[in-house]
């Protein structure tokens, strides 16, 4: 906190990012934290940004002067100066007026870079290895006149690279770019089967300073690049599964401008005068592994002077259609390092199991000595058998298998240390194999890899499994997190499911603060919406191809099944990817991320940029509903069967019923983004559409005499309750029909993912929070505490862990809404936590619980602890924030905050403010007493008759 009077701005960003460099959006957004007295009130603020620091004073900021500008925001500021250029640096601050109308002092000044804006400023040409090359090296030498004072490198690839400059590796940047859509396809069909075309490829580049890496006089530029999601290698198969490549090779493309000290610029731009050779990585694949002979290492190639014996000429290639655009989110990088907790050898044989006690995605690292041609192979997956030995067939035995081998051949003379570069793997234990006895691994460790995400919240509480969930899901979530929701992390199915993130994207925000990282998902889905309105099924489009789903069951995919009957009624027919007829799958992601964005962190240049899309996205769904019935999907995923084992398609709900809640969710939450962005005909246009699909779905659906929806299961009583279908009148007894039917199946959820996620939203809300608690707490299947039992260390894709399935996906990790909102209690009661609900739901079954969530405006948490017959609280809120806390009035006797007291039994609550400082007003509702409290730490003590 600062001195009363002095609001001001901190942790200032620019475009979501932290100093950015090489952005590419003309008109960038800024945003802040408030940080001020207890109980502020932000009125205005004022944006300056110049062309050097000096200049940030207003009347000399060169490039922008907001001036005051009323109004409490936070982000989605956007630049409105004078038009930026190319490789500009430009600095800036902001000042903020609080509640006694008087401007605090400007922030620190940030700073942001400009990347190349124009395609022609790149001036570089895609270069590639030869054919057939797995990995090439690429080399040039350039020379430098006089001292550096500022250097940058511009890289894009089509699939993955890693710079060097001088010898030494530049950044540390891992599996970079993420991947995109990079092109168009000729054979691409939409769901229908007519031709498509993807409206918006494009292809990412990073910026380096690499001030620091050139020198005067004579330098080398190298790069190593991989397949990544570009090209592959000879067996990865027909498309499109488990993907269709888009080039037959990796290629990149380069610039690299260097300023002097004495105001000369050298330009080095990738071309035909580089040169290359086939590299060490001999083979390698996203999901299969990587191959690396030492033996074949160019010593000193990325060096000057290097003489490039038997390397030829570059091949050039045709630029995607793809535009190449700034990457706009935290890049992947090694995030943690994980030491073995345990090495056995089961076979007796001298073959190594090796436990990291974390699944995980990314790699194993080794040192070894050995002699040269001597191989040690690493084979990886997420359990062992009842012997120890590796049991690999979540991985390598199930659909879309991925072998998740390396193999390393020594050069021999010494000790070497290796670890891959264009592979990733899901797995908790290693598998270590040397070719030859005197082959000696020393070390081993497993490299945690992921986009460098900050942590958004934690959590804790004085029940122990709900910890351990905690901490499965976040680990769960930090295997997706790759440049783009990630799926199965041990299986080459890797691509980006566009369903699930629909309905877990609150989980992901209270677990990272992922908003840049989300911005650009949202932008690959915009980028592949068809005119129609239709999104894909995945994104990015790596799976790309007609299909005969009976040919695939023939193939070993029925197998996994179990049964024919849970295949859609679609899937029995060609079926064209990525455009499946999967609408409640291919069309929630895209509006609902866009929306819970906007509600999370309050930022509306999020719904301004998306909202066209999402209006299309409602148009395509009217046009595929049946009086406003919408019968396609693929419904309640991976609903749990009595035999242990889960279905692709549910048996118990109707996917008419889920894909038309759907339906009215993504026209509702469009109706309200219309309203924010200004659309009002829109907003009025959509409110009733929603309601015509709410009465239809009624009418279809609902036993107004029972309260039950269609089937009466849990996701048929619990969907309809989340996305405000049920009329206000059936509502109690819509959501008895759901416990009386928790109960009957002994307190067990019975749902796939849609159904998970509706219950850990819609239980709590209707008074039955002990109900979700029962759920999360058993250690029984279904469920996450079974998953535990059985030693899961992460969420699987099924609940049973059926063989053949991931052990780390996300499909099933919804409740960390429910850890957060009703556990420890906090929520957001208005957008960007301007106001925020405290409201503990168990503090009869719990002892304590406690959760902090970096909110757009500071920090807001709350502790609780029962003893001495009290409730004790304690709530921080931010200082332009404001708090409703909701406190069980059943029993109580005395509320007091910070030691005075507030309420005492038998006096009105009603419009009454208690003395104790913050405290605005104190109210009963129901069963509960509402304190209205300002920003600041709040201390309360809720005694009870009987404490």
């Amino acid at each position: 906190m600062t001195e009363a009077g002095e609001l001001r701005a901190t942790q200032l960003r620019c475009q979501h990012l932290v100093e950015p460099l090489g952005l590419d959006e003309p008109e960038p957004v800024f945003g802040w934290v408030p940080a001020g007295a207890d109980d502020e009130e932000l009125r205005a603020y004022q944006v300056l940004v110049a062309s050097a620091p000096e200049l940030l004073r207003p009347g000399s900021a060169d490039r922008w002067d907001s001036g005051r500008v009323a109004g409490d925001i936070v982000n989605g500021v956007a630049y409105a100066g004078s038009p930026l250029r190319s490789g500009e640096r430009c600095w800036w601050t902001v000042r903020l007026w609080g509640r006694d109308d008087t401007p605090g002092p400007f922030a620190d000044a940030a700073s942001f870079e400009t990347g190349l804006l124009a395609p022609e400023d790149w001036g570089a040409a895609w270069i590639a290895g030869g054919d057939g090359v797995s990995s090439p090296l690429l080399r040039a030498g350039f020379a430098i006149p006089g001292r550096v004072i500022r250097a940058r490198a511009y890289v894009s690839a089509l699939g993955f690279y890693e710079l060097s400059l001088n010898g030494d590796r530049v950044g540390d940047r891992v599996l970079d770019p993420a991947t995109t859509t990079y092109d168009h396809d000729p054979a691409l069909r939409d769901g229908d089967g007519e031709p498509a075309r993807i409206p918006d490829p494009r292809v990412l580049a990073s910026t380096y300073d690499i001030t620091a890496h050139v020198t005067a006089g004579e330098n080398a530029v190298g790069l190593m690049l991989g397949h990544g999601w570009y090209s592959a290698e000879e067996d990865n198969g027909p498309g499109p599964f488990p993907r269709t490549p888009w080039g037959d090779r990796p290629a990149a493309l380069l610039r690299i401008e260097v300023e002097t000290e004495d105001g000369q610029r050298v330009t080095v731009v990738s071309d035909e005068s580089w040169l290359t050779a086939p590299g060490p990585v001999r083979y390698n694949d996203y999901a299969q592994g990587e191959r690396y002979d030492a033996r074949e290492e160019s010593p000193g190639w990325d060096r000057p002077g290097f003489a490039a014996p038997g390397w030829s000429p570059v091949t050039t290639v045709a630029a995607p259609a793809g535009r190449v655009r700034s990457q706009p989110l935290e890049p992947a990088r090694v995030i943690e390092t994980l030491t073995p907790v345990e090495t056995t050898t089961p076979a007796g044989d001298g073959v190594r199991i090796v436990d990291f006690g974390q699944h995980l995605s990314g790699w194993t690292a080794i040192r070894v000595t050995g002699p040269a041609g001597a191989e040690v192979q690493l084979r990886h997956a997420g359990e062992v058998d009842a012997e120890g030995n590796l049991d690999d067939d979540a991985n390598a035995q199930s659909w879309l298998s991925a072998a998740q081998t390396d193999v390393y051949t020594l050069k021999g003379g010494g000790e070497e240390v290796w670890e891959p570069r264009f592979t990733l793997h899901g797995f908790r234990y290693a598998e270590v194999s040397v070719s030859e006895p005197e082959v000696h691994v020393h070390e081993l460790a497993a490299r945690v890899v992921h986009s460098d995400l900050a942590p958004g919240g934690a959590f804790s509480c004085s029940d122990d499994l709900l910890n351990r969930i905690h901490r499965n899901v976040l680990w769960t979530f930090r295997a997706s997190f790759q440049g783009f929701p990630q799926d199965a992390a041990d299986r080459a199915e890797r691509v980006g499911w566009v369903g699930d993130p629909g309905w877990s994207v609150e989980d992901y925000l209270y677990a990272f603060d992922a908003r840049a990282f989300w911005l650009k998902w949202l932008d690959d889905l915009a980028g592949t919406q068809l005119p129609d309105g239709r999104f894909p099924t995945i994104c990015p489009l790596q799976w790309r191809g007609t299909v005969d789903m009976t040919a695939l069951e023939e193939q070993g995919f029925e197998e996994y099944e179990k049964e024919r009957e849970v295949l859609p009624d679609e899937w029995s027919s060609v079926v064209h990817w990525p455009y499946a007829p999967l609408p409640d799958f291919a069309m929630t992601s895209y509006p609902s991320i866009a929306w819970h964005l906007y509600r999370f962190y309050g930022d509306e240049s999020v719904l301004r940029r998306h909202y066209p899309g999402m209006r299309r996205g409602v148009e395509y769904l009217r046009t595929r509903a049946k009086d406003l019935l919408l019968a396609e999907g693929l419904g309640d995923h991976m609903e749990p069967q009595p035999d242990g084992t889960s279905v692709l398609s549910p048996k118990r709900t109707p996917v008419e019923l889920t894909s038309t809640a759907w339906f009215h969710a993504v026209t509702a939450m469009t109706a309200r983004a219309a309203a924010v962005v200004g659309e009002d005909d829109d907003a009025r246009r959509y409110g009733e559409l929603a309601g015509e699909i709410r009465t239809a779905f009624n009418d279809r659906f609902l036993d107004p005499a029972t309260g039950r929806y269609a089937t009466g299961s849990q996701t048929a009583q619990a969907m309809p309750l989340w996305t405000g279908l049920v009329p206000d009148e059936h509502r109690e007894r819509v959501g008895r029909v759901l416990v009386e039917r928790i109960e009957r199946d002994g307190g067990h959820l019975d749902t796939g993912t849609m159904g998970t996620a509706a219950l850990q939203n819609v239980l709590p809300e209707i008074g039955a929070a002990d109900a979700m608690y029962g759920i999360a707490t058993k250690t029984t299947y279904p469920g996450w505490g079974a998953q535990i039992e059985r030693g899961a260390t992460t969420v699987w894709e099924t609940w049973g862990g059926d063989a053949g399935y991931s052990r780390n996906m996300k499909l099933m990790a919804m409740i960390e809404k429910f850890l957060f909102n009703d556990v420890a209690g906090l929520a957001p009661a208005e957008p960007g936590w301007r106001r925020i609900r405290v409201r503990p739901a168990l503090t009869h079954r719990l002892d304590r619980a406690s959760a902090r969530v970096r909110t757009a405006r500071g920090d807001a948490a709350v502790e609780w602890h029962v003893a001495d017959g009290a409730l004790h609280l304690t709530v921080e809120v931010p200082a332009t924030s404001a708090a409703e806390v909701w406190l069980p009035a059943a029993g109580a006797a005395e509320l007091t905050a910070a030691g005075r007291t507030a309420w005492r039994a038998g006096e009105s609550a009603d419009n009454a403010a208690g003395p104790a400082p913050g405290v605005r007003e104190i109210r009963r509702s129901g069963e509960h007493l509402v304190m209205e409290v300002g920003g600041g730490t709040h201390r309360l003590r809720l005694a009870t008759a009987h404490g």
